[in-house]
């Protein structure tokens, strides 16, 4: 089975893939783009992943943003 996202260029890439590497099942995410797909290692080493991730961090620190905890996530997803 497969699930297809569309995301816009500011999408937070490093939080999708952190969201979707805690849910039981998924087995590989990979992102494409103008008919060519990125493995997550590729996108890990490229120098614009460092830049969402460091962009990322900032906000967190600052405050912009809050980590998810397991009660939430488990909220979203109608987990008990």
């Amino acid at each position: 089975m497969e699930i297809k996202i569309s995301l816009d260029e500011y999408a937070d890439v490093a939080f999708i893939k952190k969201l979707l590497s805690q849910i039981k099942g998924i087995n590989t995410i990979e992102i494409s783009e103008d008919e060519k797909t990125y493995s997550w290692n590729e996108l890990e080493d490229s120098e614009h992943f460092g830049k969402v991730m460091e962009q990322s961090e900032n906000d967190y620190k600052s405050g912009k943003i809050q980590e998810l905890t397991d009660d939430l996530l488990n909220e979203i997803f109608n987990k008990k």
